[in-house]
């Protein structure tokens, strides 16, 4: 009895143990490269740190410095580049949802050359940053660029004019992340029922009917996770604005700190945390980066819980 007790009791270990040793490599990258840092960024925004010394611990300071001190460079930096963020955001996600949905539905449709069509508008987002910024600032260039000359707009300069510059980013990041957004969605829209499909249709139902009370709740959970990931991947742009303009030109000055147009939050943090007009600060970067990292968070499980709302109705 005792020996079937301890068979049984190796069994059981032996069964969890072998799942446990395929993920461990996993777990030892992620913990390395994801969570010790993360744990690490978190303390940070409550210490004082020049990257050359030893943290110092000094609570919420630095969070009410960027939050509350109009005084402070870093106050005005962290406002602008959240706000220049949220502007972003809000004008870019809604295309990087529309554009890659009607695509989605049209691609749905049986055609000659639909293959090419959906290589064609996917090739993009495997570009990466740096080829699709150097092609989208010569195609901008003011001077010898395709838009300019096909358009006739003159030199008209897209990096250091407002509102163009904001144009300009919108369209190659929409350009850009396109392609992955449209393939999630039409791989939602192949799982629609065709029957259901077929039913409205003999009911009377035409296409716009179809789509809106029977196609677009079918794929209501892919759209809420496009959605949520597009929002996530807007509010950490820095590449783009880095590459295309550096932050664009100055719109305002306030206690002589100067507003960049397209200066984001990302760019801001990593200017700080490693070559800011003060040196590194790592600490004030943390915190700068908390604050975006909670107000992420936010917005994710409020779009979780509307996705669940919606599926309980």
């Amino acid at each position: 009895m005792k020996e079937a007790t301890e068979k049984r009791h190796f069994h059981i270990n032996r069964k969890y143990l072998i799942p446990i040793l395929f993920l461990l490599p996993q777990l030892i990258v992620f913990s390395i490269f994801n969570l010790f840092p993360d744990i690490a960024g978190i303390y940070a925004a409550f210490t004082k740190w020049d990257l050359g010394s030893t943290p110092i611990w000094i609570g919420l300071n630095n969070l009410k410095t960027i939050l509350t001190d109009q005084s402070s460079l870093f106050y005005w930096d962290f406002r602008w580049g959240l706000e220049n963020t949220v502007v972003f955001v809000l004008i870019t996600v809604p295309f990087r949802i529309l554009i890659p949905l009607l695509l989605a539905v049209a691609l749905s449709q049986k055609f000659p050359g639909r293959g090419l069509f959906q290589v064609i508008f996917y090739v993009p987002s495997l570009l990466s940053l740096s080829v699709v910024m150097i092609s989208w600032n010569y195609m901008f260039n003011p001077n010898y660029g395709i838009i300019n000359t096909y358009f006739h707009l003159g030199t008209l300069s897209w990096t250091s004019q407002v509102p163009y510059n904001w144009i300009a980013l919108i369209i190659i990041t929409v350009w850009w992340g396109t392609g992955v957004n449209m393939i999630i969605l039409q791989s939602a829209l192949a799982g629609v029922p065709q029957e259901l499909l077929e039913a409205a249709k003999i009911d009377g139902a035409n296409a716009t009917q179809r789509f809106l009370h029977i196609s677009l709740p079918c794929i209501r959970f892919p759209l809420s996770y496009v959605i949520t990931v597009s929002i996530i991947a807007e509010f950490n742009v820095w590449g783009q604005p880095y590459m295309f303009n550096n932050g664009g030109p100055i719109i305002g000055m306030t206690n002589s700190y100067a507003h960049q147009s397209n200066l984001m939050l990302m760019q801001i943090i990593r200017d700080v945390g490693f070559k800011g007009s003060f040196g590194s600060n790592p600490g004030i970067a943390s915190a700068m980066s908390l604050i975006l990292g909670g107000l992420i968070v936010v917005i994710s499980i409020i779009q979780v819980r509307l996705m669940h709302e919606n599926a309980e109705d």
